[in-house]
């Protein structure tokens, strides 16, 4: 599936054109990989992704959004990568200071939803891959004068409804209690 998406092309209206055989063919792919082989296939088709997304300077279109949902519920099932990878995937977009970059952030956000990054980090808590991205996020400017005010609600969305929920029921977040007790200096590093 990797060399497959790495062929793609990043033309919005030539991948909408495209997109019927696109998902026919990326359904193909997905259900022909050997169990044992799911996770390591798995990365390498995440990565090609994170290739994809950044190297793409296209406008972000409706077409763009699908095929990052679709390939990544194609992924997201079990037996899934180890967290580890999950977050270094998750980071190679974040450590990319673009954040006034929609494609990026809809990578984020769909990751994120998908692999339900927040619930599994917390779980354990996963303390040292918690702060690694607490280290990226600190490196955005958010306050910047030139960042579009509609990526900015889109952040401010993706930031204090999912990563940072303050609803209690939801378990995909990464200020659980739990982990907000165990990791409280370096939340407190992020908010200042």
């Amino acid at each position: 599936m990797d060399e497959y998406i790495r062929q793609l092309t990043h033309d919005n209206q030539q991948l909408g054109k495209e997109w019927p055989v696109i998902s026919e063919k990326l359904q193909k792919l997905s259900i022909n990989i050997p169990e044992v082989d799911q996770p390591n296939l798995k990365v390498k088709s995440l990565d090609a992704l994170v290739d994809y997304v950044l190297a793409d300077h296209e406008e972000v279109v409706q077409i763009k959004s699908t095929f990052l949902e679709v390939t990544m519920k194609k992924l997201a099932h079990d037996p899934l990568p180890s967290l580890d990878e999950l977050v270094r995937i998750f980071c190679r977009i974040l450590e990319i200071s673009n954040t006034n970059n929609l494609f990026n952030l809809t990578f984020l956000q769909t990751f994120y939803s998908q692999f339900r990054l927040g619930e599994r980090l917390s779980s354990l808590p996963s303390v040292d891959l918690i702060d690694t991205i607490l280290i990226y996020l600190q490196k955005h400017e958010f306050l910047d004068k030139n960042f579009d005010d509609k990526i900015r609600e889109k952040w401010s969305s993706f930031l204090s409804r999912a990563i940072f929920s303050s609803i209690t029921s939801d378990k995909n977040k990464l200020n659980s209690e739990q982990t907000m007790i165990k990791m409280k200096t370096n939340f407190q590093k992020l908010y200042r």
